[in-house]
C-alpha cells in the first residue's frame, strides 16, 4: 500500500470541519465565536476544551490537548495518522488516492465500495425479513425469550435469513448487484447441492437469525447465522468466508458501539458469542468484544492493545472455554496486555447470568477476575493436580512459556517470584521452561502522550512568527538546522519548512509531521494577532537566543575551569573552548549591532 497523496490529505482536512466533526462525537455549546465542552480527554467538571471553527481547531486548557481534524480523530479514535485520513475520508466520500496507486488499486477500492453496499442492502433485508415476515416468528419468538426486544434488535440490526435458496439473490440482482459480486461478498455458495433448476449458486444463509458484523467504522463487512432448530447436522453457527473486506482475524464484534467505553475503563470484557456480548452491552456493561473465533489472532490483539490494558477473558467454564482462554495467551501478552480470568458459576454464561441474576451479579463475577498466572495456580491447587508427583512439572509447562512473553521485565520478575513461592520451587528451575516462542515484531500504534512541551517565551514567540508568516519559514530554511539548538529546536525546523499562505491554518501535511505535544503546543498558539515587521522580529530573536545558549555554554566551562581537580593541560583545552566562542558570540552579534 502506498503513500496517501498530499492532496488527498489536504482536501479531507478541508471538507471536514471541525465543529461538525466534533460535534457529532458529543454535544457543543457556542461560546462567542468558539464552541466549547467538557474535555474528553481528562475528567473535569467545568468545560475547558475549546473548538474555533475560524482556525479550525481544538484546544483544551485543561489538559493542553489540541489539534486539528486529523489529530482529534487520531487522540479520540485511537487510530494511527493514514488511518485517520481514511476515516474522515469516507466521512465526507473522498477517495483515497495513493502516491503508488494503480489501476488495479483503484479497481479494488471500486470493488470494496461494491461489496460494502452489498452488504448494507443485504443486512437492512434480513433485518426488514426479522421484523415483518411470517416465517421470522419463530426467531422473533427465540430472541424474545433470549431478552432480545424489538428495539435492541433494531439497535444491532439483527436479521433473519429465510429457508430460500434464491430469494435474497434475486432481491440483490434486482439491485442491480452482479452474480460476481455476490459470490465475492460471500453471501452466496457454489455447490452440487445447488438445485438444478436454479442459479449455479445459492443462498449461504438460510433458516438463521442473522448478525451482521461491522467493522470499527461502523460498515457491515460480514454476517454470522445462528441455527434455530436442533438439527444436529448443521453447525449451531455459519460465518461469512474470508472476502476482500473481511477478515475473521482482524476484528472483533461490536468494536464499533463499545470502544469508548473500552477506552474510559482501560479493560475488555472478552465474551465468546454475539448474544453474550448483545445483551452484557444492554445491560449497562458496555466494555464488551467478542472475538470472530474462539481465541484472538494477534491482529486483534494489536486492535484492541489501542483501546485497553487489561483483558478480562469470559469464556464458558468447560474445556472448550479454558482452551480458548489458553489459546488467546500468546496473541495477548505478547502485546503488553494484562490478562485476567474471570470464572463463570458453573453451567451459566454472560447472557443467562444477567438474565437469571441482573448486570450486578455478573459485575461481581467480573471484578473477582483473577490474573491468568495466579488463577492457574488456584485451580491446580483445587483439583487436586498438584498432590501428584508431575503434577507441578506439568502446570510449570502450561505457564512457562506464557510468563516469558511479558514484556515489562518488572511485571514479569515479580509474577516468576510469586509463582516459585506459592509451588515452593526455585526460580532457575521455572526459568528453564520460560522458552517463549518467537513473536513477529510489528510497528504499534504509539500511545497517546500526556507529556506538553514547553518552551522559553523567545522560543514560543519563534514558533509563532514562524507559523504566521511565510516571509519568516522561507528565511528561516536559509539558517543552520535548529534541532540541537534549545528545547522546541526541531518544531522550528518542521515549521519553516511547511509551504502555505499568511493567515491560513497550518496544512495538514505539516501536522502529520509534529508530535503530539508540539501539535498541542501551537494549537493554542493565536497565530493571528499580527507583529510589525516579522522578519526583523525573527531576526532578533534567533540572535538573542543563539547569544543565550552559547553564554550558557561558556558559564558551564568556567565552572569546570574552577575545579581544582581539573589537570592544567584540561585547563589549556577549556581556557581554548571558551576563546571560541567567546568570538562566536561576537559574530552571532555584529550583524544585529551593524543594523
Amino acid at each position: 500500500m502506498g503513500l496517501i497523496s498530499e492532496e488527498t490529505i489536504q482536501r479531507v482536512s478541508d471538507a471536514n470541519d471541525i465543529v461538525d466533526l466534533i460535534g457529532s462525537y458529543f454535544p457543543l455549546k457556542r461560546a462567542g465565536t468558539s464552541f466549547r465542552a467538557l474535555c474528553p480527554f481528562h475528567r473535569e467538571k467545568s468545560p475547558s476544551f475549546h473548538v474555533n471553527p475560524a482556525r479550525q481547531n481544538y484546544h483544551c486548557f485543561g489538559c493542553g490537548a489540541g489539534g486539528g481534524a486529523l489529530r482529534f480523530v487520531m487522540e479520540y479514535e485511537h487510530l494511527d495518522f493514514p488511518s485517520a485520513v481514511r476515516r474522515l475520508a469516507q466521512r465526507v466520500g473522498i477517495p483515497i488516492i495513493e502516491d503508488t496507486s494503480t489501476g488495479d488499486d483503484h479497481q479494488k477500492h471500486n470493488l470494496r465500495q461494491r461489496l460494502l453496499a452489498l452488504h448494507a442492502e443485504t443486512a437492512t433485508w434480513f433485518h426488514d425479513q426479522l421484523l415483518k415476515s411470517q416465517d421470522a416468528a419463530p426467531a422473533r419468538d427465540y430472541l424474545k425469550s433470549r431478552g432480545i426486544t424489538s428495539q435492541i434488535a433494531k439497535s444491532w440490526q439483527l436479521g433473519f435469513a429465510p429457508s430460500s435458496w434464491d430469494a435474497l439473490l434475486t432481491h440483490l440482482r434486482q439491485r442491480k448487484f452482479s452474480s460476481e459480486e455476490i459470490t465475492q461478498s460471500g453471501i452466496a455458495s457454489s455447490k452440487d447441492e445447488a438445485p438444478s433448476s436454479k442459479s449455479t449458486i445459492y443462498s449461504r444463509f438460510r433458516n438463521r437469525i442473522m448478525f451482521p458484523i461491522h467493522n470499527d467504522y461502523g460498515e457491515v463487512i460480514a454476517f454470522s447465522g445462528r441455527i434455530l432448530e436442533a438439527d444436529a447436522k448443521a453447525a449451531k453457527y455459519v460465518n461469512s468466508p474470508e472476502t476482500p473486506i473481511f477478515s475473521k482475524g482482524r476484528v472483533l464484534y461490536g468494536l464499533d458501539k463499545t470502544k469508548r467505553e473500552l477506552i474510559e475503563k482501560k479493560s475488555a470484557i472478552v465474551c465468546e458469542g454475539q448474544l453474550d456480548l448483545i445483551s452484557a452491552f444492554e445491560a449497562g456493561v458496555k466494555n464488551v468484544i467478542a472475538p470472530q473465533g474462539t481465541a484472538f489472532t494477534g491482529d486483534q490483539a494489536r486492535l484492541l492493545k489501542r483501546y485497553v490494558e487489561t483483558v478480562l477473558l469470559c469464556f464458558d467454564s468447560d474445556a472448550a472455554g479454558k482452551k480458548a482462554a489458553a489459546r488467546s495467551l500468546p496473541a495477548l501478552l505478547s502485546q503488553g496486555l494484562l490478562v485476567k480470568i474471570v470464572t463463570l458459576p458453573q453451567g451459566e454464561d454472560p447472557d443467562s447470568l444477567i438474565r437469571r441474576s441482573g448486570p450486578e451479579a455478573f459485575l461481581e463475577v467480573v471484578n473477582r477476575a483473577e490474573d491468568f498466572f495466579d488463577h492457574s495456580l488456584s485451580e491446580a491447587f483445587a483439583s487436586g493436580e498438584l498432590n501428584e508427583n508431575s503434577g507441578k512439572s506439568r502446570l510449570i509447562q502450561r505457564i512457562a512459556p506464557p510468563l516469558a512473553l511479558i514484556q515489562d521485565d518488572v511485571l514479569r520478575e515479580t509474577i516468576l517470584g510469586r509463582i516459585a513461592s506459592r509451588l515452593g520451587l526455585p526460580q532457575p528451575s521455572i526459568r528453564v521452561a520460560m522458552k517463549a516462542p518467537a513473536i513477529e515484531q510489528e510497528e504499534t500504534l504509539r500511545p497517546r502522550s500526556t507529556e506538553n512541551l514547553v518552551l522559553s517565551a523567545g522560543m514560543e514567540m519563534l514558533c509563532r512568527l514562524a507559523l504566521s508568516s511565510c516571509e519568516v519559514r522561507t528565511w528561516l530554511r536559509t539558517q543552520p538546522p535548529l534541532a540541537d539548538f534549545e528545547t522546541g529546536g526541531a518544531l522550528i525546523n518542521k515549521l519553516s519548512q511547511a509551504a502555505y499562505e499568511d493567515a491560513a491554518p497550518p496544512p495538514p501535511t505539516l501536522l502529520a509531521q509534529l508530535t503530539e505535544p508540539e501539535e498541542r503546543l501551537i494549537s493554542g498558539m493565536d497565530i493571528h494577532r499580527s507583529t510589525p515587521d516579522p522578519l526583523d522580529r525573527t531576526q532578533q530573536l534567533l540572535q538573542g537566543l543563539q547569544v543565550q545558549q552559547l553564554t550558557r555554554e561558556i558559564e558551564g566551562l568556567k565552572s569546570r575551569i574552577a575545579d581544582p581537580d581539573v589537570p592544567s593541560h584540561e585547563r589549556q583545552k577549556i581556557q581554548k573552548q571558551i576563546l571560541d566562542l567567546t568570538i562566536r558570540v561576537a559574530d552571532v552579534r555584529r550583524p544585529f549591532l551593524q543594523a
